[in-house]
């Protein structure tokens, strides 16, 4: 019975020695695990506006709004909502939209601090109006698919407008006609197109 109690004041000693084993958190930031999973931060560059992260969030901390009249796609997440679980960031297509953070003292009063947002521009449907999707994931689907892109002329001409080889855009008519096929158009105004005689 005496290996314990000397095992105790050794414990003691070194204690009183080194100083406590706690961290001063408020003075000091305490040292975090490399896999830590702190606050989700959008890389404004990296993310596409594609809503994966939306779709993939488990206790429902996302909103994924469509601004058709300012022409933008806005996502946002409520921090006060967010477990930190990381499904976000595991389900970014880019693998570099969405990554959590190392920062997790969010407390605060005022709960409007607590939103994270990003904001893509939308490319919309020249015949009907209605929403494609965020520019920045159409040209990054382009990429992907790289030659095989030019089969699909919405592809097609959003890689064109950014090299500044695409010239000025028709007005839109009151009927789709075969000629309309080559426009950027969703996918139900491009399938009447194709069937047009």
């Amino acid at each position: 019975m005496r290996l314990p109690k000397l095992r105790e004041l050794k414990e003691a000693i070194t204690a009183v020695l080194r100083g406590p084993y706690t961290a001063r958190f408020p003075a000091e930031p305490t040292p975090l695990p490399e896999a830590f999973r702190g606050q989700p931060v959008f890389d404004e560059d990296e993310c596409v506006g594609c809503g994966a992260c939306y779709e993939a969030c488990p206790p429902d901390a996302m909103d994924l709004v469509d601004d058709v009249e300012a022409g933008v796609r806005r996502i946002t997440i409520h921090l006060d909502r967010c477990i930190f679980c990381g499904q976000c960031e595991a389900n970014c297509i880019t693998e570099k939209g969405i990554k959590l953070s190392n920062h997790y003292d969010l407390a605060t009063t005022d709960r409007g601090e607590l939103r994270e947002s990003v904001e893509k521009a939308l490319l919309i449907c020249e015949s009907c109006g209605e929403v494609i999707g965020p520019r920045d994931h159409v040209r990054w689907v382009a990429e992907r698919l790289g030659p095989l892109g030019f089969a699909n002329p919405t592809l097609l001409l959003t890689a064109m407008e950014d090299l500044d080889a695409a010239g000025g855009v028709p007005t839109p008519s009151a009927h789709l006609r075969r000629g309309d096929k080559l426009r950027i158009t969703c996918p139900k105004c491009r399938q009447v197109t194709s069937l047009l005689a």
